[in-house]
C-alpha cells in the first residue's frame, strides 16, 4: 500500500531557555532570510512559525526592515504565524491570560494577513480540560498535541469540560522525526523510510505526518526539493503540508475517531515534567500577583471609571497583558530556563506590578470624586459580600452587592495585645502548642521538609528531614471583636540546610483560618511543604482555569524505564517513570467525601499532592541548582541542557498567603465558587477625600466569577465562567458577544463549565474631579531579594567535567579521522561538545553573577554580552547538529 507523508516544515522556538531573547532574537533575521531563499527557490514551500506572532514582534523590534519580507512571506502563503500570540504553559497560566493569547494572536495575524485554524501545542507541558472550549470560541475546531495524551491514539476527539469538542492530532513520535534530512544525505531516504515504516503501523489511513523542525532552528531546509535528488521508494508520496491542510487531507477519511475527555497530563508517552509546578515559588507568586492586579483591580475599575467619563486605558493592558503572556511562556514560568531569562522576568513582573498599581490610583481617584468623603468597600467581584476586611490598622464590616462601590458601614481599630499564649482557641478552632490548627478531626499547618534530589524539571522526593518546629512562644499580637492575630517563628536545620518561617495565623468569625507565612531558606535538594490533615477520605479536586478538576492521588499508568521493539525507537524524548504524585492546581485544591469538604486556597503556587488517607501538601519551596540532571529515578530521558543555576535554590524570602475551609459545601456547587472568589477577590478598602454626594453605586450583581471586565465600543463587557457542574441562573437576560466583541446571542443561564463574555447594561456615575484617595489593603511585593549564589564547588565541579570533557572530544576526533563516515562518533562528538558548551556558558553566567554582587545591572538583563553572544550561537547549532543525529543513529 502507498503511503502519503505529510511534511510540515516548522520550528519550536524556545525565545527564553538557555538564553534570554536578547540572544536569541538575533537570530530570527537570519531564520527569515533562509525563507525567503527557500521561498523563492519553491514557490510552493511552506513554514510554519510555531504557532505564535511574538517571533515576528521581536524580529521587527530589532530589525523593523524586515517587514517587508515577512508581509510578502505570509501574503504568497510561504509562511504561516499564529493562532497564538506565544506558546505558555497551559497548566501554569491564568484562564484570562490563555484568551488574551489568542485574541493577541488573531490580532496580529489581522495585521499581517493570513489565518491559521488550527492550535499547536507540541511542546506543552500538559493540557488543561478547558482547551477545546477556548480554542473553539477562537473559531479553532482542531489542535496538535503531544505531551499528556494518556493513550496512544494519532486521532483523536478532544472533548473539553463544557463537552465542546475539537479534532486533536497526537504528534506520539514528537514534533522533529523527519529533522535536518540535508545534514546527512546519505541516511536521508533511510530515515524517511524508517520513519515511515515504524508509524505507518500506528494510523488507520495510509496518511502519515512527518515533521522537519526543531528548536530555535534558524537554518531551515525544504526536504521535498532536497528528496527530488533521490531514489525514494515508489511507495512513499510525499505531499508539502501544513498543519491545517494535514487535517483537511485526512479528516474525512477517518470513521470511528476515539474520545479522549479532559485534561491531558500523562507522562506515559511524553514527560509533562511535574517538577515544573514547584520549581521557583517564588515566580508563581509573582505570576498570581500581576495577573490579579491587571484582571481583577486595573481592568474592572478602568472599566467603572469609563463610565464617569475617562478614557479605558486598552493599549496600556495590552502592553501588559503582553508582557506577562511573555513571562508565561512554558520554558519560563515553568522554572526552567537559565537563571538570566528569571531574572529578567522578574524585573518584568516589578515594572507590571508597579505600573498596574499606579492605574490603580489613577482609577479610583477619578471615579471617587463623585462621591463624598469617606472609607469605601471598592469591589470588582459581581458575588455579594458581607464580611470584614482587615488593613494595617482596622477591621472594616463590608456589605457589597456585587461590583460597585459601597460606605464601610464600621471599622474598628485592630488592638496590639502582646499576649504569649499556650494554646489559643476562637470558635471550635484551636491553635495547639506546636503551632497547628486542630479542626474537628483535622489538624493543619504543619510545615516539614524532605529530601528532594531532582532537577527544575522533574521532582525527586526522598525520606521526610523534619519538621519546621515553632521556636518561639506562641503570641496572640493582634486582636479585634471579629478576630485574632497569633505569630510564631519557626525553624528546621541540618548540616546542609536552613529553613526559617515566620508564621501568622488568623482567626476569625467567617471560620476560615488563614496563613501568612514569611520563608526564607539555605541549601539545597529539598522542599518544604504545607501538610494538612483532614481526617476526610474521598474526591480529590483542584481548581483549574475556568474549572474545577477532579483527580486521583497517583498516576502510576506509565511505561517501564525499557522498551523494546519499535515503541523504543519512537518515544525518544522524555517519559514519566514509576509514579507521579504532584499535580497543578490555581487557586484551591481539596477533599471530599459527599458529607464533608476540606479545601486549601491559595494565593500563588501551583503544587500539591493528595494522598489516599487524606492528606494534602501544598508545595511552598523546592531547591534545586540544575536546570537538567541525567540518572533520575522517575524521568528517563535528558530534559534540557546541563546548566548550573544556582537561583533555583530560591535562596529568599517568599510570603506565602493560604486560608483553609471546612464544611459541608459541595465542591462543584456555586456556594463553594463564592467562598473561592471571595478568598481572592475580596473588596478593596478605600478612603476618599472626595467632595460629591454619592455613598454607593451599583454596577452588577451576579451569583458568578469576573474573569475580565472591560470596554469594547463604549459597551461593559464582563468575562464569566462557571466552574460548576450545575446551572447559574442570571438575574436577567443578558446580551452574549463573542472573544472579539461581537453580538452573538442572549442568555439567562450560564451552563456549567461555560466560559461566556456578557454584555453588561449601562450604568452611568455622577462625573467628580479626580480627589486624593488611598487604597488601604493595596498588595505588596511578595518577593525578597534573592540570595543565591554561585558555590565555588560547583565552578570547579563544572570546570573539571570541561576538562573531562575536552579528552573525551580529542579522543573521538582521532577516531573520526581513521573513520570519517562512523554517524555515531559523530552523535558522540556534537552531544560532549554541546555538553561542554553548556558548562562553560554556566561557568561565565556564574562570574557574571558573581561580579555583580547583590545588584542586578539593567545591561546585565538587557544589552547583549559577547562571551554569551558567540558562546550561545555555537551551542545552539551543536545542540541542532546533535537533535538530528539522534535520529540519523536511531535510523541505522
Amino acid at each position: 500500500m502507498n503511503t502519503n507523508a505529510h511534511i510540515i516544515n516548522h520550528t519550536h522556538w524556545d525565545r527564553e531557555w538557555f538564553l534570554s531573547s536578547i540572544y536569541t532574537t538575533q537570530w530570527i533575521p537570519t531564520l527569515v532570510d533562509k525563507l525567503v531563499q527557500l521561498a523563492e527557490a519553491n514557490p510552493d514551500f511552506r513554514y510554519f512559525l510555531d504557532g505564535q506572532t511574538l517571533i515576528i514582534e521581536d524580529l521587527l523590534k530589532y530589525d523593523p526592515s524586515y517587514e517587508e519580507r515577512v508581509r510578502s512571506l505570509i501574503e504568497n502563503g510561504n509562511l504561516s504565524i499564529g493562532p497564538y500570540y506565544c506558546q505558555p504553559d497551559w497548566q501554569l497560566t491564568c484562564g484570562e491570560l490563555h484568551l488574551r493569547n489568542l485574541e493577541f494572536g488573531a490580532k496580529d495575524m489581522e495585521t499581517f494577513g493570513g489565518r491559521v485554524d488550527a492550535g499547536w501545542l507540541v511542546d506543552t507541558f500538559g493540557h488543561i480540560a478547558q482547551a477545546p472550549q477556548i480554542h473553539k470560541m477562537f473559531g479553532l475546531d482542531s489542535v496538535y498535541v503531544w505531551r499528556g495524551v494518556p493513550q496512544l491514539e494519532p486521532y483523536f476527539e478532544w472533548v473539553g469540560s463544557d463537552h465542546t469538542a475539537v479534532k486533536a492530532i497526537d504528534l506520539f513520535g514528537g514534533y522533529r522525526n523527519l529533522y535536518g534530512v540535508s545534514h546527512a544525505p546519505n541516511v536521508a531516504v533511510r530515515r524517511l523510510t524508517s520513519e515511515v515504516e515504524k508509524l505507518s503501523p500506528y494510523y488507520p489511513t495510509p496518511d502519515i505526518p512527518l515533521f522537519d523542525g526543531y528548536d530555535l532552528e534558524d537554518n531551515p531546509e525544504d526536504p521535498l526539493r532536497f528528496y527530488e535528488g533521490y531514489e525514494i521508494p515508489e511507495s512513499v508520496n510525499l505531499i508539502e503540508a501544513t498543519p491545517s491542510s494535514f487535517i483537511k487531507d485526512v479528516w474525512p477519511k477517518l470513521n470511528g475517531i476515539p474520545s479522549i475527555h479532559g485534561e491531558l497530563n500523562s507522562g506515559k508517552f511524553g514527560a509533562t515534567f511535574p517538577g515544573t509546578f514547584s520549581s521557583r515559588n517564588y515566580l508563581k507568586l509573582l505570576a498570581y500577583d500581576c495577573a490579579s492586579l491587571l484582571y481583577r483591580r486595573v481592568e474592572p475599575l478602568a472599566a467603572m471609571a469609563s463610565r464617569a467619563k475617562r478614557p479605558f486605558p486598552v493599549q496600556k493592558i495590552e502592553k501588559w497583558s503582553r508582557l506577562l503572556l511573555q513571562n508565561a511562556v512554558h520554558d519560563c514560568i515553568c522554572g526552567v530556563s537559565i537563571d538570566l531569562v528569571h531574572e529578567k522576568m522578574e524585573d518584568i513582573y516589578r515594572r507590571v506590578f508597579d505600573e498596574c498599581t499606579a492605574e490603580i490610583q489613577d482609577s479610583l481617584s477619578y471615579f471617587m470624586g463623585s462621591f463624598k468623603a469617606g472609607t469605601y468597600a471598592v469591589s470588582s467581584n459581581p458575588i455579594p459580600f458581607h464580611g470584614v476586611i482587615f488593613d494595617q490598622k482596622q477591621v472594616h464590616t463590608v456589605n457589597t452587592s456585587g461590583v460597585g462601590v459601597w460606605e464601610v458601614e464600621q471599622s474598628q481599630p485592630i488592638m496590639a495585645t502582646m499576649e504569649t499564649v499556650n494554646t489559643f482557641s476562637r470558635g471550635d478552632i484551636l491553635v495547639r502548642e506546636d503551632g497547628t490548627v486542630q479542626w474537628q478531626d483535622a489538624v493543619l499547618g504543619r510545615l516539614v521538609v524532605i529530601e528532594d534530589h531532582g532537577d527544575t524539571y522533574s521532582d525527586e522526593p526522598g525520606s521526610l528531614l523534619g519538621t519546621v518546629e515553632k521556636q518561639t512562644p506562641l503570641l496572640l499580637f493582634a486582636s479585634s471583636l471579629t478576630h485574632d492575630d497569633l505569630t510564631f517563628e519557626a525553624s528546621f536545620k541540618n548540616d546542609e540546610i536552613s529553613v526559617s518561617a515566620t508564621v501568622n495565623i488568623r482567626l476569625a468569625d467567617d471560620a476560615l483560618p488563614r496563613w501568612t507565612i514569611d520563608l526564607d531558606s539555605t541549601g539545597v535538594n529539598f522542599r518544604v511543604d504545607f501538610v494538612c490533615e483532614t481526617a476526610v477520605s474521598g474526591q480529590i479536586f483542584a481548581g483549574m482555569p475556568f474549572d474545577t478538576i477532579e483527580r486521583i492521588a497517583a498516576d502510576s499508568d506509565l511505561l517501564p524505564r525499557n522498551l523494546e521493539g519499535t515503541d523504543a525507537k519512537i518515544f525518544m524524548g522524555q517519559r514519566e517513570l514509576n509514579e507521579v504524585r504532584f499535580f497543578p492546581f490555581h487557586e484551591h485544591v481539596g477533599i471530599s467525601n459527599g458529607q464533608k469538604t476540606v479545601a486549601i486556597f491559595a494565593r500563588g503556587g501551583n503544587a500539591y499532592q493528595a494522598d489516599e488517607q487524606g492528606a494534602l501538601r501544598i508545595c511552598l519551596r523546592r531547591s534545586s541548582e540544575w536546570l537538567a540532571k541525567s540518572g533520575l529515578n522517575n524521568r528517563i530521558g535528558d530534559a534540557g541542557p546541563f546548566f548550573y543555576v544556582p537561583d533555583a535554590r530560591c535562596e529568599r524570602k517568599t510570603t506565602l498567603e493560604l486560608g483553609v475551609s471546612i464544611g459541608n459545601t459541595a465542591v462543584n456547587s456555586p456556594a463553594f465558587q463564592a467562598i473561592n472568589q471571595q478568598f481572592h477577590n475580596p473588596p478593596m478598602i478605600v478612603t476618599s477625600q472626595g467632595t460629591g454626594a454619592a455613598s454607593s453605586w451599583q454596577l452588577l450583581q451576579e451569583d458568578v466569577p469576573l474573569s475580565s471586565l472591560n470596554v469594547q465600543d463604549n459597551s461593559l463587557i464582563l468575562r464569566t465562567f462557571n466552574p460548576t457542574n450545575q446551572p447559574i441562573t442570571l438575574s436577567k437576560p443578558f446580551k452574549t458577544v463573542d472573544p472579539f466583541g461581537n453580538l452573538c446571542g442572549e442568555t439567562v443561564t450560564l451552563k456549567p463549565k461555560k466560559i461566556m463574555s456578557l454584555v453588561v447594561p449601562a450604568v452611568e456615575t455622577a462625573v467628580g474631579q479626580p480627589t486624593t484617595i488611598e487604597w488601604k489593603n493595596a498588595p505588596q511585593w511578595r518577593v525578597g531579594k534573592n540570595q543565591s549564589r554561585p558555590h565555588e564547588t560547583a565552578l570547579l565541579l563544572l570546570q573539571e567535567k570541561v576538562a573531562e570533557l575536552e579528552v573525551e572530544i580529542k579522543q573521538i576526533a582521532a577516531q573520526l579521522a581513521d573513520c570519517p563516515d562512523d554517524y555515531l562518533l559523530q552523535w558522540k562528538t556534537f552531544a560532549y561538545q554541546r555538553e561542554r558548551l553548556e558548562y562553560l556558558l554556566s561557568i561565565h553566567l556564574a562570574k557574571l553573577k558573581i561580579q555583580n554582587g547583590d545588584t542586578v545591572p539593567h545591561s546585565y538583563l538587557y544589552e547583549p554580552d559577547p562571551t554569551i553572544v558567540e558562546v550561545g550561537a555555537q551551542l545552539n547549532q551543536l545542540r541542532i547538529k546533535r537533535r538530528i543525529f539522534d535520529y540519523v543513529v536511531a535510523a541505522l
